[in-house]
C-alpha cells in the first residue's frame, strides 16, 4: 500500500516534467576573472576534451564527416539559458555546460563584492533544475544520468554552494572535482591582504557519490601573494600536487594556480601539450614532471581516470554533510549579506545583481533605520529611477512552495501608489500582489500565493511602486522575503517522498544504481 502510494505521488509530482534525459551531464566553471565578461577559453577546451574522452570522433562537430556525439553549452547570464557552443544539435552523449559568472567574480562591484559567489550558485541551481535548452535540447533533464561538477578555485565555491541546493533537493550527483579551491574568506594569501567576499570553502554533501580536490599552495608572501594558494579539503581524494607543479625555484611565466586546471586537463587528454588557453601541460622546464612524479601519479591514473567517464576505481567515499539550505530560502531576501567595514558601498547586493537581477549600484535603497525585529537591514523602496523597484536574480521555484511571504511597512501613504509584486520567466511577467498603500502600516507579515503552475520553473522577482503615472509618493519598506510551501499539500508531500528516495540513490559507473 504504501509503495504504491509513494508512485502514486511520484508519478503526479513528475507528470510535467522533462521525458528525455542527458546520458551525463559535466559542469565546468571558472575562478576569478578580472575584468572578463565570458569564461576563460580553458573551460571550453577542457568541455571539448571531456567529449572527446567519451567517443566523440569530431573535434567538437568540427569535422563535418563525422557524427558529432556530446555536446558543449554556454550559460547566458542575461538571459538563465544554456547557449549551443558546440558539437551534436541533437542529445546524442554527454553534455558539457560552462557555466559562465564572470562579470562578477573579480568582485570588483559597486554595492560590496560579500555573497556574489553563493548568487552565482543559486542561477546555476535554476539553470539545472529548469534548464532552458533550445531545439531538440528542449525538454532534456540535466540531472537525470551521472552529474560532475568541475570547478576551479572560486568556481569550487559556487559549485559547492549549487550542489547543497541539489542535495537539499534530493538529487543525487555523482562526483564534485575542485581545482586548487580558493574561497576569498580572509585566510588565504591575495595581493591586497586579508580580503573576505563570504565564500564558504566547499565542502562534500550527502547527495554526492565521490568527491576529489587538487591543490597546491606556494606559502603566500610577496611576489607569491599573487600566485592564489589552493587549500586541502575534507573528500574521498585529496591530493596534493607538491613539487609536481610547484617545484622549487619554478620560473614558469604561467602561475601554479592556473596551472593546476592545466594538470587536470592532461589527466583527460593524455595526449595534450597544453590546456588549449596557452598554459603548457607536464612542462619539465624546472626538471620535474607534473606526472609519475613527488606524490603524484601517472596521468591515465590520476584525476579525470577518476570520473564515471574514466571508469577508475574510486576510494572509499567519506561521510557528508547534510544541507544547510532550504528551497524556501529567496538568497539575500534579508539584506543581510553587506559589509560593514564599508560605508554605503558595503551594502549587499548579492542575490539582487546580474543573472537577472537589475540592482545597478547607482544608488542604496537598503537601510538600517528602525528595522523589525530580528534584523539588522531592510530595503526601502521610494520614488527615484533606480529605488522605486528591484528585481531579484532568476531562482527555482521548488515544487513545495505555495506562496512568497515577507515583512512589510508603509512608511509614508499615497492614495495613488501600489506595491506590484510579480514573477518574470523571461517571458512572461504574472502578477502576485497588488497592494494598496493609501494607509500607513507598521512591519507586518503578510503572504501572497503563488500559482501551481508558476512552480517548479524558474523566475526572477519583482517589486516595484507604481504611481499610476502621476509620480511615486509612498515609501515602502520590505524584509525577510521567502517562500513558504503549501499548508499540507499533497505536492509538498510528494516532493519530500521523491527527496528521501533521490538522496538513497548512489550512481556506479554510467548510471548504475546501487
Amino acid at each position: 500500500m504504501k509503495r504504491a502510494m509513494l508512485a502514486l505521488l511520484v508519478s503526479t509530482l513528475m507528470a510535467g516534467a522533462p521525458q528525455s534525459a542527458a546520458a551525463g551531464t559535466t559542469v565546468i566553471t571558472h575562478g576569478f576573472a578580472a575584468d572578463a565578461t565570458t569564461p576563460a577559453l580553458w573551460t571550453f577546451t577542457m568541455a571539448e576534451a571531456i567529449l572527446e574522452a567519451d567517443g566523440d570522433p569530431s573535434d567538437c562537430g568540427a569535422i563535418g564527416s563525422e557524427t558529432p556525439l556530446g555536446t558543449v553549452f554556454l550559460y547566458s547570464p542575461d538571459f538563465g539559458s544554456w547557449d549551443f557552443y558546440c558539437g551534436s544539435d541533437t542529445p546524442n552523449g554527454e553534455i558539457a555546460l560552462v557555466f559562465n559568472w564572470a562579470e562578477e567574480s573579480d568582485g570588483a562591484d559597486t554595492g560590496g563584492t560579500q555573497g556574489f559567489a553563493e548568487a552565482a550558485a543559486d542561477a546555476l541551481y535554476a539553470a539545472l533544475r529548469d534548464p532552458q535548452l533550445a531545439g531538440n535540447f528542449a525538454g532534456v533533464d540535466l540531472l537525470a544520468g551521472d552529474t560532475h561538477f568541475i570547478g576551479h578555485s572560486r568556481g569550487a565555491v559556487v559549485n559547492s554552494d549549487c550542489v547543497e541546493r541539489l542535495a537539499a533537493a534530493g538529487i543525487a550527483v555523482d562526483q564534485v572535482t575542485t581545482l586548487d579551491p580558493h574561497p576569498v574568506d580572509g585566510t588565504l594569501d591575495n595581493p591586497l591582504g586579508p580580503l573576505d567576499w563570504g565564500d564558504r570553502a566547499p565542502i562534500t554533501w550527502t547527495n554526492v557519490a565521490f568527491a576529489d580536490n587538487y591543490w597546491r599552495a606556494d606559502g603566500g608572501g610577496f611576489p607569491a601573494y599573487f600566485d592564489f594558494d589552493g587549500m586541502p579539503l575534507d573528500v574521498d581524494l585529496d591530493l596534493f600536487l607538491g613539487d609536481a607543479i610547484e617545484a622549487p625555484f619554478d620560473f614558469d611565466p604561467v602561475y601554479e594556480h592556473i596551472e593546476t586546471h592545466a594538470w587536470y586537463h592532461g589527466t583527460i587528454d593524455l595526449t595534450a601539450t597544453n590546456d588549449g588557453d596557452g598554459t603548457p601541460i607536464d612542462n619539465e622546464a624546472s626538471g620535474t614532471s607534473w606526472y609519475d612524479f613527488g606524490g603524484v601519479p601517472a596521468r591515465n591514473m590520476t584525476g579525470f581516470y577518476y570520473s564515471a567517464i574514466g571508469q577508475g576505481a574510486r576510494p572509499n567515499p567519506v561521510v557528508g554533510f547534510d544541507p544547510g539550505w532550504s528551497p524556501h530560502e529567496i538568497y539575500n531576501g534579508d539584506f543581510e549579506i553587506v559589509n560593514d567595514d564599508i560605508a554605503n558601498l558595503g551594502i549587499g547586493y548579492a542575490g539582487w545583481r546580474f543573472h537577472g537581477g537589475d540592482k545597478a549600484g547607482t544608488a542604496v535603497p537598503w537601510s538600517s533605520a528602525n528595522p523589525p525585529a530580528g534584523s539588522s537591514y531592510y530595503l526601502t523602496l521610494f520614488a527615484g529611477a533606480n529605488t522605486s523597484s528591484l528585481t531579484h536574480n532568476r531562482l527555482f521555484v521548488d515544487e513545495s512552495v505555495g506562496a512568497i511571504e515577507l515583512t512589510r511597512r508603509i512608511a509614508i501613504a499615497s492614495a495613488n501608489d501600489r506595491l506590484r509584486i510579480a514573477l518574470d520567466d523571461g517571458t512572461v511577467e504574472e502578477t502576485l500582489a497588488d497592494v494598496d498603500l493609501s494607509t500607513t502600516a507598521p512591519w507586518e507579515v503578510v503572504s501572497f500565493a503563488i500559482p501551481a503552475a508558476s512552480v517548479g520553473r524558474t523566475h526572477a522577482i519583482r517589486f516595484a511602486l507604481d504611481g499610476g503615472g502621476d509620480g511615486v509618493e509612498a515609501v515602502v519598506d520590505l524584509d525577510d522575503i521567502h517562500f513558504v510551501p503549501e499548508p499540507g499539500g499533497a505536492l509538498a508531500l510528494a516532493a519530500g517522498c521523491v527527496g528521501l528516495f533521490a538522496l538513497a540513490r548512489r550512481r556506479d559507473g554510467r548510471g548504475r544504481i546501487r
